[in-house]
């Protein structure tokens, strides 16, 4: 079911909030149809949803999965952000309060991941324009495919499955905290990923100079950079967008 353009823009704007919002039946990915829209409109705050993705973009270079009528597929775009506003930790802790005030229970794993019982139900991925603009992306899988997920990703990807259609709710609610997260001090930002963020204390796998490393994550830097400290005692400096984590415990 395509989501609710009408509904959507009608919950907005009693908030205040009046982005430009495109609805899909069915897209590529939403961050690109965002990127297109950019350049034949001049309004910069859009807001893009698709029942389902063919080309879900995730992270380094991955694809998310994004079956019909399954998940939130959701892209926001700004414009004239502070260049030190960390996006990516401005969206992660949007998500996490958005389905928090929906009941659902998810923290972050560091550095764009929603864990819910342990597995990836969403992710996050911001991108640059060349005008300035920020893409925003955020897939989150609220209901289990009914085909299940596919085998190479089914031992760590899960659903919420919340019990009911939270999908344009959720859009509303995420698009509400992104707005407030973005616009807010990044210091505060960074603040709020820390208190949310489950990695800390966790061992964690990561490649490191071409070999797999373990330790304990023992904090976040302001950069946003994950401190970790290896059995020998010594602290590295993992840099988001750079190093793939996984949890070792």
């Amino acid at each position: 079911m395509i989501p609710d353009k009408e509904l959507i823009v009608k919950e907005l704007a009693e908030r205040g909030l009046y982005p430009a919002v495109t609805v899909f039946d069915e897209t590529d990915s939403t961050n690109t149809r965002a990127r297109e829209l950019l350049k034949e409109n001049s309004k910069t705050e859009l807001l893009v949803l698709a029942a389902s993705q063919t080309v879900g973009k995730g992270s380094h270079g991955r694809s998310f999965y994004s079956p019909r009528d399954t998940g939130l597929y959701f892209t926001a775009s700004y414009s004239g952000l502070d260049y030190g506003m960390p996006v990516t930790f401005a969206a992660a802790v949007a998500s996490a309060k958005a389905l928090k005030r929906l009941g659902a229970d998810t923290v972050i794993k560091w550095v764009n991941d929603i864990f819910s019982d342990g597995k990836k139900a969403g992710g996050i991925l911001c991108e640059r324009t060349g005008s300035g603009s920020v893409i925003i992306g955020v897939g989150i899988n609220l209901e289990e495919p009914e085909e299940g997920f596919p085998e190479e990703i089914s031992g760590t990807a899960t659903s919420l499955s919340t019990g009911r259609n939270i999908r344009d709710e959720l859009a509303v609610e995420l698009y509400s905290e992104l707005t407030r997260a973005v616009r807010t001090d990044p210091a505060s930002v960074m603040d709020e990923y820390r208190s949310m963020c489950g990695t800390v204390g966790r061992r964690i796998r990561f490649d490191w100079e071409d070999s797999v490393r373990e330790g304990t994550a023992c904090g976040i830097d302001d950069d946003g950079s994950l401190l970790v400290r290896e059995d020998s005692g010594e602290v590295l400096r993992l840099l988001s967008g750079n190093v793939s984590v996984r949890y070792a415990d």
